[in-house]
């Protein structure tokens, strides 16, 4: 058995035979053969009940006084074990063996024990073995009785299959983001729920007569709708005709005779009725309405429209399937991601994206609009907007099946993907070519019947960034991003999160293969550009966006304003979940980073081979040394710190009225802290047992477990003294303004 090198020779000495002491083994068979922790628990031991072994075995049951070396002897108890291979048999049926042996690769010592992590109410579930080794990791989440399942590209699915230090600790610090938020909460109110709300609020009325009076004048309406249309968010979707939209505008919204003199002498009309059209197609209406709420409203919708839009959204039987219904949920779509109401990973985003794409489905959308739809203009609108909705449909689609794990909606026995490449330059045919590619490597991801080369996917992302956008330097360098077309950003933010995830998957695969293999240097030095360069990326283009907003208003106009500015509104659609996903991928190398001491790698004991880190103008990285771990963390921060600029501090305060970036600065904050108190605790195990010295002799495994238990264990001393700061503390250049 594997045991009997590792026990001989783990030191000269061992090697030098001697009679030892005989004693009887007191943890079951389990926790024996996978070196895991026994409590000694009768009739089952605590390892054993957690995941669910049929029978737990200890040697006095069996009447077998044997010792570790018999056990593990030439000629060991064949009765004994016989009965250890049937019960290895029956755990392989649902267990996967490589997730308990990480401790044989100087691992966490408690990778085992992976299965139960609840100190984020997350299980990880380790999958039947499959030749698709990634679909091995999935997570289900529970929450007050709530169960949400979550795949192999999620986040939750990453920081569980990290190992159950790094989850303890993620789950302590995100307990201070959470107060955080919930202080910017009591300052700014409630968020646009959608659903729980209208369930207690009183009502009077049918549903549209409730909304009259929360409707602002028929004129305003008007101008908001053609405001809209000369906005950027249009502009980049341009799934909408205005004429048709103003046109049901005109019929379904009346305005009373009487006018109401304003300020500026300019009479308003009321809505006295809204008239609903003579198919029932009542979303028209609803179209309308999410115009309002994305630039009228904004985040305090009244709940008699939420309580309508909500409606809407649950009517599924055939007489709703209009072309509206598509264009409505894919609002509803953009106005929960525009306001950084997705929820973790996409989980708010799920069922709407089902609803959407059955509806664009059902629509006959995935085939030939021309052919369809000719000469229905005059009901649908523009043919060309049918099919901006089309391919944003399948955008929504990836982008939540990504951020969730999952499969996607819309499978290759619906539509043929082969229709989504063009050589045509321009807005849609950028996103096109993305969808395809993107679409493509998921559908092989989630391949249970085979195995994808997720090196090979991760490379096919990099050339379509390198060939499809500018040079990366206009993403990463501050005054160059002002050339590029923001639009580009909402494909690249998630093109650059999958690349950065399929590294992420190959590393934490490495560290669960039965037999182990290594990632290769130049794979880990590319997984760690790619986080830099994303996370230049995520701040260049929060900074972009603020400059074009203080081209557009004025200093007064800023001081006014409750909610975020157009552009930084915008910007949050542009980024969507990749800022935090960013933010935690990067949190989670480091740390496995620190913790893992890899032969002929030193990380905090001198410098790279770099006398300067290599810049972020492009993804190229050296094949055969390692990016240095301080140079990368030092870039990290410096990159961040851009935001902290004293030219800033408007648009930090600005950045305060979201609690999307709220979130994103406090995780900032509070990571940047726990870095540092990590690198400290490596830093100092390195010269203690002068590393780079051991590096160039043949260090044993147990010698570098040790090791990197002793970096926990300073690291958990330091960090009781972060834990009991008060979130407030970890967010010193960070202030919430009165309101």
């Amino acid at each position: 058995m594997a045991r009997d090198n590792r026990t001989a020779s783990v030191t000269d000495n061992d090697a030098l035979v001697r009679r030892r002491r005989r004693k009887i083994i007191k943890s079951c068979t389990f926790c024996r053969q996978r070196k895991l922790k026994c409590d000694h628990k009768r009739p089952k031991c605590g390892s054993c009940l957690a995941r669910k072994i049929p029978e737990c075995i200890y040697m006095d049951t069996l009447n077998l006084q044997l010792s570790s070396d018999e056990l593990y002897s030439n000629k060991p108890n064949v009765a004994l074990l016989r009965r250890i291979q049937e019960l290895e048999l029956e755990l392989d049926k649902t267990y996967l063996d490589g997730a308990n042996e990480d401790s044989d690769k100087g691992r966490d010592s408690e990778a085992g024990s992976r299965t139960s992590i609840s100190s984020v109410n997350d299980t990880l579930l380790l999958g039947e073995p499959c030749r698709n080794r990634a679909l091995e990791f999935n997570v289900l989440h529970v929450r007050k009785g709530q169960f949400v399942y979550y795949g192999p590209t999620s986040i939750r699915a990453t920081i569980s299959a990290s190992g159950e230090r790094f989850v303890a600790e993620y789950s302590k610090f995100w307990d201070k983001v959470k107060s955080d938020l919930a202080s910017w909460r009591t300052a700014y109110g409630r968020f646009p729920a959608m659903e729980h709300n209208i369930i207690t609020a009183p009502q009077t009325g049918s549903v549209l007569e409730s909304i009259i009076i929360d409707l602002p004048y028929y004129e305003v309406i008007g101008m908001r709708i053609n405001e809209f249309f000369d906005d950027p968010l249009h502009d980049y979707f341009r799934f909408l005709d205005k004429q048709k939209v103003l046109g049901d505008f005109a019929r379904c919204f009346v305005p009373g005779y009487a006018t109401t003199p304003e300020s500026n002498d300019i009479p308003k009309q009321q809505v006295i009725m809204i008239a609903a059209p003579e198919n029932k197609n009542f979303y028209t209406i609803g179209v309308v309405l999410m115009i309002l709420c994305l630039n009228h409203y904004k985040a305090g919708i009244p709940l008699s429209i939420e309580r309508f839009i909500v409606t809407l959204e649950g009517f599924t039987t055939a007489n709703s399937i209009f072309v509206e219904r598509a264009q409505f949920l894919l609002l509803v779509y953009i106005f929960r991601v525009y306001n950084g109401m997705g929820g973790n990973g996409s989980s708010n985003l799920v069922s709407l994206v089902s609803l959407l794409t059955s509806a664009a489905l059902r629509l006959g959308l995935h085939k030939d609009i021309d052919i369809i739809y000719a000469g229905q203009e005059h009901l649908v609108g523009s043919l060309c907007a049918l099919k901006n909705l089309w391919y944003w449909t399948l955008f929504a689609d990836l982008c939540v099946a990504f951020d969730m794990g999952i499969l996607m909606n819309v499978t290759s026995a619906h539509f043929d993907d082969s229709n989504l490449p063009t050589s045509e330059r321009g807005r849609i045919p950028l996103l096109r070519n993305f969808l395809f590619l993107g679409r493509k490597c998921m559908q092989s991801l989630l391949n249970p019947k085979a195995a994808p080369d997720l090196h090979l996917k991760a490379s096919e992302l990099i050339s379509f960034v390198e060939s499809q956008f500018r040079p990366i330097r206009f993403y990463t360098n501050s005054h160059l991003i002002s050339q590029v077309d923001l639009f580009e950003v909402i494909v690249l933010s998630p093109a650059l999160a999958m690349i950065t995830n399929f590294f992420d998957l190959m590393r934490i695969i490495d560290s669960h293969r039965d037999t182990f293999k290594e990632m290769t240097v130049y794979l880990k030095n590319k997984f760690v550009k790619c986080m830099l360069v994303a996370t230049s990326l995520t701040v260049n283009t929060i900074i972009q966006c603020y400059k074009l907003d203080k081209e557009r208003l004025s200093t007064a106009e800023f001081l006014q304003l409750k909610h975020l500015t157009p552009w930084l509104n915008l910007c949050v659609l542009l980024l969507n979940s990749f800022p935090i996903r960013v933010l935690t991928e990067m949190y989670a190398l480091m740390l496995y980073k620190i913790s893992l001491f890899e032969k002929g790698q030193r990380i905090t004991v001198d410098k790279g081979q770099f006398s300067d880190f290599p810049s972020l103008d492009d993804l190229s990285v050296p094949r055969n040394t390692y990016l240095h771990f301080k140079d990368s963390f030092e870039t990290f921060c410096a990159t961040f710190d851009e935001l902290w600029t004293p030219e800033n501090t408007g648009m930090i305060q600005m950045l305060l009225n979201s609690h999307y970036f709220v979130i994103m600065m406090a995780l900032e904050r509070v990571n940047r802290k726990v870095f540092q108190l990590a690198l400290q605790s490596r830093t100092e195990v390195e010269k203690v047992h002068d590393w780079p010295k051991l590096v160039q002799n043949n260090v044993s495994d147990d010698v570098i477990k040790m090791l990197a238990d002793e970096v926990w264990n300073n690291y958990s001393t330091g960090l009781s003294g972060l834990t009991e700061m008060p979130a407030s503390d970890f967010l010193a250049n960070l202030e919430m303004p009165d309101r």
